[in-house]
């Protein structure tokens, strides 16, 4: 299959074309074996890594290959963020009021915004290192139950893929379960307002616009 790729964007593509050129070898087209689910990963980096939640499937394993393919063809997901400054990216979903001169404006969140984090909790929740199981896995439950229990930022299949994710890789108490529990995430058009499926659609507008928005 033929991509049109921009190498700077992908490290790996980078070092390849630097090995072809330095072997004498014709770099006007890099040929490369199939990579697992490029397709989506280079979706992600081109579009905001939200994207790859409307890509695949509700099958987690589908996220261990992406995240395994992001990793290979050196992607930094993170940029350096630690999982505090993911879990304030994703409370940038949410609108505020401001105030100013004793008179308030409501300010609508960064649904993009927080939903690019989402990923990359997912990211860190699969892929990354955490210095403390223990302490990190209460952080990386606070992370998750804002994002299960904030239905009109993330969408079905990013709520459900997290909670799998961390249930996967934590082992959650009884109280956290509960907790989780009381956000259930149902299928899609079951949860009292249209299926908020995140393939059903890939316009610019569905990242911003959303049923609890009215």
């Amino acid at each position: 299959m033929c991509y049109s790729v921009n190498p700077e964007k992908v490290p790996y593509f980078q070092s390849y074309l630097r090995f072809q050129h330095d072997s004498g070898q014709d770099t006007a087209e890099l040929i490369h074996g199939d990579i697992a689910l490029f397709n989506v990963a280079y979706y992600g980096i081109e579009n905001g890594f939200r994207q790859c939640f409307r890509k695949l499937a509700e099958d987690l394993d589908q996220y261990h290959i992406l995240c395994d393919t992001l990793d290979f063809i050196g992607v930094d997901v993170l940029e350096g963020r630690s999982l505090s400054d993911i879990f304030e990216e994703l409370k940038s979903g949410k609108g505020q009021y401001e105030c100013e001169y004793k008179r308030s404006t409501w300010v609508k969140g960064n649904k993009r915004k927080a939903r690019d984090a989402a990923f990359m909790l997912l990211y860190l929740i699969l892929f990354g290192e955490f210095k403390s199981e223990v302490k990190d896995s209460q952080k990386a439950y606070n992370a998750v139950l804002f994002v299960v229990s904030h239905r009109a930022i993330f969408k079905y299949r990013t709520r459900s893929i997290i909670r799998a994710a961390y249930e996967e890789r934590f082992q959650p108490s009884r109280n956290q379960t509960a907790s989780l529990n009381k956000w259930p995430v149902l299928e899609p058009g079951k949860e009292g307002r249209p299926s908020d499926d995140d393939a059903t659609t890939e316009s610019s507008s569905s990242d911003e616009l959303d049923w609890d928005d009215y």
